[in-house]
């Protein structure tokens, strides 16, 4: 009887978020705890980050950012339904809220998620492997528009 093999992926995400956990992922890569990374392309830490990744090939992905920081549209940069009166995305949280009630605009999130897309292609040479979302912002439900 044949039995099904499984493949265990394990990605360390936020990628690019500092120096530091880019060092701990490459450490965690190279001693095969992890086997792909998502790239936080907002990060600090990015440029660096994508250079890592080529020296030690590790594949890499992106990991769609919408809650923390700010966003790498630069027409998004202010007066936009993904900002807190800061200036920044609103947050685990305060995405979840203005979801919730309607208030984020689905064109603005696109127009995000495409720069997002653009800015990693850049950085990297080539379209993400696989794509997830900071914060699990990927699962969360479509609003009812």
């Amino acid at each position: 009887m044949l039995q099904a093999r499984v493949k265990l992926i394990v990605t360390g995400d936020d990628f690019g978020y500092c120096p530091r956990r880019n060092q701990g992922i490459v450490e965690c890569f190279l001693a095969g705890a992890v086997s792909n990374v998502s790239l936080l392309v907002n990060g600090s830490a990015a440029p660096d980050a994508a250079q890592l990744a080529r020296r030690h090939n590790i594949p890499i992905g992106l990991h769609a950012n919408l809650s923390e920081g700010s966003p790498v549209c630069k027409a998004l940069k202010k007066n936009s339904s993904l900002l807190n009166k800061d200036g920044f995305f609103h947050g685990k949280m305060g995405f979840r809220t203005v979801l919730a009630k309607g208030l984020l605009k689905m064109s603005e999130v696109k127009q995000e998620l495409m720069a997002q897309v653009d800015l990693f292609c850049e950085l990297t040479g080539h379209v993400p492997h696989h794509m997830d979302g900071h914060q699990h912002v990927h699962v969360l439900p479509a609003p009812d528009i």
